[in-house]
């Protein structure tokens, strides 16, 4: 099964020395994907996950922090 690419990759095709450039989202062929060794390249392998199954927003939660004021100077009381 080809693997999709998260990052524009550059390399050279190792049988025509051709220079490629394999743009994000594409599927690589086995004997290309072995030529990139970045993690980082790939796109993340959703593969486990069921497609049916729509994903779901977590939970927000009812003990939020409010923010706090912003903080304010004192007056100045010296003069001059």
């Amino acid at each position: 099964m080809p693997r999709r690419l998260a990052h524009a990759v550059h390399l050279e095709h190792p049988g025509t020395c051709e220079r490629l450039v394999l743009l994000p989202g594409e599927e690589v062929p086995p004997e290309l994907a072995e030529l990139i060794t970045h993690t980082d390249a790939w796109a993340a392998d959703n593969s486990d996950e069921d497609p049916a199954e729509p994903e779901s927003d977590p939970e927000p939660d009812d003990d939020t922090q409010q923010p706090k004021p912003a903080r304010t100077r004192k007056a100045r009381t010296d003069t001059d």
